[in-house]
């Protein structure tokens, strides 16, 4: 699976320098990665994407490539980075999609700024469910997170299934990008400080989450649930969960598929997508 290459952008968002990518020309599309991970992670998407709409996909604050000086993590936090962010380009209402860590944000965002949100495409998304991947939660233990999470950093390349059900599906000069800016000075530790916000031992801290469960019955955002059958770093149930908790929701699940199906059978997800957001009223 060959993919595209786009050029690296900057843009600084309350005093921080954050990359991004944007292609396209339409409505605004934003694409949200997950912990540890980049914006390379949509890297199979944004031209399939980008036919219909001005898409955008960022690193996070703390994370890829962009500035790596986080404050005290929140979901509020990161809600209001990602609508500074918009404020940043201009963009007054857009479509958020959103992987694991990204997923949760995206919804977060929807409820703390609904009116900037036009709807949600949430992709194995976090903040569903207690159970969490036994990696996950070794990474909310001091001392022990760090050197799980170092072993984790150097060993990707071989365990990929973590991420894949397919693990040959990824092409080698996208791993080799992906595993680059996972070993860069700072990721680390904001990786371990944001895991240790949202994970024990046990799982997931349903505490941090609840409030969020509470206010997404009360939203009005369509949202697509998207899940890989086989995601074994959150678990198929959680996209139940969500659907229940989110009333104007539809869900699909891709089957024989791990936690990052826009990865991993991007023309399958892309096409999710697109006819999902072809029902959401012009912006």
């Amino acid at each position: 699976m060959k993919v595209a290459s786009y050029e690296d952008r900057y843009i600084r968002v309350n005093g921080r320098q954050i990359r991004y990518w944007a292609e396209g020309e339409g409505p605004p599309l934003i694409l949200v990665h997950g912990l540890a991970a980049s914006l390379e992670y949509w890297q199979c998407n944004i031209a399939a994407l980008a036919t219909q709409y001005r898409v955008y996909a960022l690193d996070l604050l703390g994370f890829g490539r962009s500035d790596k000086e986080i404050e005290d993590f929140s979901l509020s936090y990161a809600a209001s980075f990602l609508a500074q962010f918009m404020d940043a380009l201009g963009i007054e209402r857009a479509h958020l999609a959103g992987n694991s860590l990204g997923g949760v944000v995206c919804a977060q965002t929807a409820v703390q700024f609904p009116e900037r949100v036009a709807s949600l495409v949430l992709v194995g998304s976090a903040g569903f469910g207690r159970e969490l991947n036994p990696l996950l939660r070794l990474w909310s233990v001091p001392v022990v997170g760090d050197l799980v999470f170092r072993v984790f950093q150097m060993a990707f390349p071989l365990a990929r299934r973590w991420a894949f059900d397919d693990p040959g599906c990824v092409d080698d000069e996208w791993l080799a990008s992906v595993v680059a800016v996972l070993r860069t000075p700072g990721l680390r530790e904001n990786t371990l400080k944001v895991a240790r916000k949202g994970v024990d031992l046990r799982g997931q801290r349903e505490a941090m989450f609840r409030s969020l469960h509470r206010e997404l019955g009360g939203a009005d955002v369509p949202t697509l649930i998207v899940w890989g059958s086989h995601d074994v770093v959150v678990p198929l149930s959680h996209a139940y969960t969500a659907q229940r908790l989110i009333p104007n929701s539809e869900m699909r699940v891709m089957e024989r598929c791990g936690h990052v199906p826009q990865v991993e059978r991007p023309e399958e997800f892309n096409r999710l997508v697109q006819d999902f957001l072809a029902t959401i009223p012009v912006l």
